[in-house]
């Protein structure tokens, strides 16, 4: 099985960039590849619980949090870097039910040499 891995950096300052990503990684899922999304410096803060319901990559569409679930629900992995919660004024227990597991910095470099393909966002 190919592995997937996409990095999450995005601020929530462009909220239309906050989308794609999600898709990405659950059309990987779907076609039967193991999938984990990898939320680092700024990008972290979507995964803070009551944020993605705010967050709407187009106005009138579906928030950032129907993204997470569709996600999920498909088999993504949702991987937070521990230091970056500091960064975003988080702690573990501000996270969703979602994210899956916390992870120190040397994850991205050990995971990212396994993986088959590396997307950054």
């Amino acid at each position: 099985m190919s592995r997937v891995l996409i990095v999450y950096t995005q601020s929530l300052d462009d909220p239309a960039q906050c989308g794609a990503p999600f898709l990405y990684a659950q059309d990987a899922a779907v076609a039967g590849h193991q999938t984990e999304m990898f939320f680092t410096t700024r990008g972290t803060a979507l995964l803070k619980k009551g944020v993605a319901e705010t967050v709407f990559p187009k106005t009138g569409g579906r928030s950032v949090r129907q993204f997470i679930n569709d996600a999920v629900a498909k088999g993504v992995r949702l991987i937070v870097c521990a230091p970056s919660l500091a960064l975003n004024d988080m702690t573990e227990d501000d996270l969703i039910d979602e994210a899956d597991t916390l992870v120190g910095t040397a994850y991205l470099i050990t995971e990212g040499l396994k993986a088959d393909l590396i997307l950054t966002f």
